[in-house]
């Protein structure tokens, strides 16, 4: 016997390998207890179907139907299932327990305001795109579904999918566990068809309640009937919120936004991706001036001619280092710079074609590379840009094939920021912040073509930038962090799936960072003939150690489609691609990504295929 959550004594029913714990919450459907998973010891949700509904088949085919739903979904922003079954007359459903309130409690914190709260409903666009994407629509999206998970940082999660539909549209029609002309969801969020009949709600129904919670919560109140723009309910929004809140909440569904992609594409432009939840920290110019306006307050009439003179002059030089700031591009761009100077360079290596590997390092054979721009010294399999002298940017070029259908290329990095001198803050007036130190892993084609993973030597998220065409270009940054001295990071294309992921770490400690670039199987065409690989440096000092690449292949028994015609009726760099016009990170990933088992206890993501190491 246990006190719960609505303070009474309940004995929970014995599920074979959980210990219930707690009673965290209750629904229409059933409760959902915090327990622990005895195999891993680890806490888990366990969600339990009400005895009563365990008697009607339509319930229980909807109870089944929301753990079908789950086990599809693996997304940052969504709570993965653990496992599901059925043990007497109990059918329960295991999930990841989610330590954090929901976005209903975060409405109510002074500490969310506005940028805070862009960034969240911006993240649950995100997994709501890549659930359409795979045929799921949650149909239920509401602030008590929405849970931050306090121990990955404070990011958000969707959850409750217990009234999920399955979009036919992609794939064999499903049984339908809604009967036509039943209303089922929140009513202040449902979308006007969805309250006519639920068995018809689109995935555009998903989109009127995300313009329902992102009224909510900018203003604080509900848009019911003739509601007020948000920008006159609180003048400091941008106007542009109004456009994009009035066409997720149109009656007529074919109104609204066609997908989530297009409401992520407008919403990305009135909020910083890179912001996140985290508040800006105060620069050295901006305290200069700040001090000097205490100053002025305190001197008398003469000393005050002396402080406005130092503040015109602190002034200007903030509108100059601000334009210099404004003129900065991806750091993907700067590194593909022609150059000019080039160094022919070799290092000690090993060539392996049986097992398609190359290795930067020990070894009997000699590795061809060339830097263009900086000159790093190589010693011993280390390349290491030391510290920035004339040239702050430069790459060195692998001049090995990439052999197989796909690669896996890593290095263990360090990224190091350039020492600040005592005069530094002074200059920073004049010239601007000094850039972040910043390394990558690139995988170059033809015409300036490239793949870059950025990661930063300051407080920056790593990026996945790419330009792959005039219309192909964009970046995602990841919403994990990574160290900045000794972390091994990849660029893994899947031979598969054609789905190029960004990794950090190595065995169990691997994980992704954020969704996959999918390119598809004619990658090599996208590209041009003779993909490379390379790293980069920007500013600062950068070091690659143990670089090591390793060409993947199809498993046996499966191969490539065959290429597409090239007899003018149809391109081959236009057939297959599904690369963004723009960067749009939540749709990034096109064909379901390989599914191995978890290998770490807690992590957004579980990685795609272990990153190799020698």
């Amino acid at each position: 016997m246990m006190d719960t959550a609505i303070s009474r004594k309940v004995e929970p029913p014995a599920i074979p390998g959980y210990e219930l714990k707690q009673l965290v919450g209750k629904g229409g459907m059933g409760e959902v207890h915090m327990a622990t998973q005895l195999s891993l010891q680890r806490t888990v949700a366990v969600k339990l179907l009400k005895h009563e509904l365990a008697k009607d088949d339509q319930f229980i085919g909807r109870f089944e139907k929301e753990g079908a739903a789950l086990a599809t979904l693996r997304h940052p922003q969504i709570v993965s299932i653990v496992d599901r079954g059925k043990t007497g007359d109990t059918y329960y459903l295991v999930m990841e327990f989610v330590d954090g309130p929901s976005l209903r409690e975060k409405m109510r914190d002074p500490d969310f305001d506005t940028n805070r709260a862009l960034v969240t409903m911006l993240l649950v666009a995100r997994a709501i795109d890549y659930a359409h994407g795979r045929g799921v629509i949650h149909r239920d999206l509401k602030p008590e579904n929405i849970l931050f998970d306090e121990q990955a940082g404070g990011i958000p999660k969707v959850t409750d999918f217990g009234l999920a539909g399955l979009d036919e549209s992609h794939g064999p029609a499903h049984r339908h566990l809604t009967q036509t002309h039943v209303s089922m969801g929140t009513a202040s969020y449902m979308a006007p068809e969805q309250s006519v009949d639920a068995k018809s709600a689109g995935p555009r129904a998903d989109l009127y309640s995300l313009g329902v919670m992102l009224y909510e919560t900018l203003t604080g109140e509900l848009p019911i009937g003739q509601f007020d723009p948000p920008s006159t309910r609180k003048p400091d929004l941008d106007k542009r919120l109004d456009g994009i809140i009035s066409r997720c909440l149109k009656p007529n569904p074919d109104d609204r936004y066609p997908t989530a992609a297009a409401l992520i594409a407008d919403l990305e432009r009135v909020v910083q991706v890179s912001s996140f939840l985290s508040k800006s920290k105060e620069t050295p110019p901006q305290r200069l001036l700040r001090r000097a306006q205490e100053i002025g307050r305190r001197v008398g009439r003469t000393a005050s001619i002396v402080v406005v003179m130092l503040a015109l002059i602190i002034i200007g030089a903030v509108f100059l280092r601000s334009r210099s700031d404004s003129k900065r591009v991806l750091a993907g761009v700067e590194l593909m710079t022609d150059f000019g100077a080039k160094f022919p360079l070799t290092s000690p290596g090993r060539v392996d074609k049986p097992t398609r590997e190359v290795t930067i390092g020990e070894g009997p054979d000699t590795v061809g590379l060339m830097a263009l721009g900086r000159k790093p010294v190589i010693d011993r399999g280390v390349i290491d840009f030391g510290e920035v002298d004339d040239e702050a940017t430069g790459r060195v070029v692998i001049d090995a094939e990439v052999m197989g259908s796909g690669v896996d290329f890593s290095a263990v990095v360090d990224t190091q920021e350039t020492p600040a001198g005592r005069l530094e803050p002074l200059w920073e007036l004049f010239r601007g912040r000094r850039p972040d130190a910043r390394s990558a892993l690139m995988l170059l084609g033809e015409h300036g073509r490239y793949v870059a993973l950025v990661v930063s030597g300051g407080d920056t998220e790593p990026t996945l930038e790419w330009a792959l065409g005039p219309d192909k270009r964009g970046f995602m940054q990841a919403p994990l962090p990574v160290k900045r001295v000794g972390q091994r990071l990849a660029l893994r294309m899947d031979p598969e799936t054609g789905e190029l992921f960004a990794v950090a770490g190595e065995g169990r400690d691997a994980r992704v960072l954020g969704d996959g670039l999918w390119l598809g199987p004619y990658w090599r065409q996208l590209l041009g003939d003779s993909p490379r690989l390379a790293v980069g440096c920007l500013e600062g000092r950068c070091v690659f150690h143990q670089v090591l690449v390793h060409g993947l292949e199809l498993p046996t028994g499966l191969s490539a489609p065959p290429l597409p015609r090239t007899d003018g009726l149809q391109d081959p760099d236009q057939a297959e691609l599904k690369v963004p016009k723009k960067p749009v990170p939540g749709k990034q990933v096109a064909v379901k990504p390989p599914a191995p088992k978890p290998v770490q206890k807690v992590a957004p993501k579980p990685v795609p295929k272990s990153t190799r190491r020698r």
